[in-house]
């Protein structure tokens, strides 16, 4: 039991970051997420101011297209944090398990997720590291977008990805990201577009032996075409474009 309150029942999945816990409330008496953060993460007290005032930011958020984050806290078994808990898994999972989506249900998803990306850009949040285990679905099929605030918290602190895995943020980072330059909405909405092509397509784009083969392959390089895609052809080109004054912001993408 977390924190005299949060009881964990099964583990969900472990990431670079923390561990992922089925657990229930025993206060509300309802099921939520706990993430536990990884010890390493949990001694680097940079990553912990970070990470407290961006869970305090997140926390803030209240959109159907957003995962609600409801409580913060620190523990023998170190710092959490409780999220809600949605049965439907997420993309990742989906597309490890071999399924594709058609272009209407990632049109589906790629609006969902555009209107939470811009609801929390609109209060001045960038996500940062948009990829499809960051994209959770209720048991309905709607979609959430999960892990605001830990991109940012990440990069403030001495945090490598163990030796041998690709960080999200490589295989989905804009090309702005991959230069080391700021990142506004519309990299997130880049990510989404790399998200959503790999969704239909089974393939991720200017994907290379190595993470820095990976970022510089897309350069000033247009998304390629795809008979998959079919009409969001156009869209995703124009999701991914590499002049950041043609690539569209969240609200108009969702549209």
């Amino acid at each position: 039991v977390l924190g005299n309150r949060y009881r964990l029942i099964a583990a969900l999945g472990t990431g670079a970051s923390a561990h992922v816990y089925l657990a229930e409330d025993l206060v509300l008496q309802r099921r939520v997420a706990v993430k536990v953060l990884q010890p390493a993460l949990a001694a680097d007290e940079t990553f912990l101011r970070r990470f407290r005032a961006e869970a305090r930011s997140v926390a803030a958020l209240n959109h159907p297209d957003v995962l609600r984050v409801f409580d913060w806290g620190e523990d023998a078994d170190g710092p959490f944090l409780v999220l809600e808990y949605l049965a439907g898994g997420t993309l990742r999972d989906l597309l490890a398990a071999g399924y594709h989506l058609s272009p209407a249900q990632a049109a589906r998803v790629g609006a969902q997720a555009a209107e939470g990306l811009a609801y929390a850009h609109s209060r001045g949040l960038v996500h940062r590291d948009v990829k499809p285990a960051n994209l959770l679905f209720d048991e309905e099929g709607r979609v959430r977008v999960a892990d605001f605030g830990v991109a940012r918290a990440l990069s403030a602190a001495e945090w490598t990805e163990p030796a041998g895995t690709m960080v999200g943020t490589a295989r989905y980072a804009s090309p702005e990201q991959a230069q080391g330059q700021p990142a506004d909405g519309r990299s997130d909405v880049y990510s989404l577009g790399l998200v959503l092509f790999e969704a239909v397509t089974g393939e991720v784009p200017f994907a290379a032996d190595t993470p820095l083969a990976t970022l510089r392959a897309r350069i000033g390089v247009p998304l390629p075409h795809h008979p998959a895609l079919g009409p969001l052809d156009d869209l995703l080109a124009w999701a991914t474009a590499c002049d950041l004054e043609v690539r569209p912001e969240a609200s108009r993408l969702a549209h």
